[in-house]
């Protein structure tokens, strides 16, 4: 474990000055304001480390929605929408934490939107040119 730990930082290291390098040499994108190489990093570092503590958290609570939507379904006599309705809001959403989260400029979404109502299918009348 502390290996793995220090491989990272050890390439974080020797990598960082030619990402820096690479980012200063980009050509600047017209009507947006750049970032400093360092913004950019810090915002990168501190989606990874948020995202170590929110990602195993969704993942517990999508496997947990899971769990009760199937034993809501059984208790409800196999009844879908009850099952959907747990199940949904659960597995939807984000299950990582990006720079764009951070900065604002998207929402973080832990509970997901419930599943869209479907209409009631209307049975179609016989069509009167066929004969049965």
């Amino acid at each position: 474990m502390n290996k793995g730990i220090a491989v990272v930082l050890a390439l974080f290291l020797i990598l960082s000055p030619a990402l820096l390098i690479a980012a200063e040499t980009l050509p600047e994108q017209s009507g947006q304001p750049t970032e400093s190489p360092g913004e950019e990093a810090g915002y990168g570092f501190g989606s990874v480390l948020a995202s170590m503590f929110y990602s195993p958290a969704k993942v517990t609570y999508a496997g947990l929605g899971l769990l009760t939507g199937g034993l809501g379904f059984l208790l409800s006599g196999g009844n879908y929408d009850v099952a959907n309705n747990i199940i949904y809001p659960s597995v939807r959403g984000n299950y990582i934490v990006t720079p764009r989260h951070l900065k604002g400029e998207e929402p973080l979404i832990f509970v997901g939107a419930p599943p869209e109502p479907q209409e009631p299918q209307q049975a179609k009348a016989p069509d009167p040119g066929i004969i049965r």
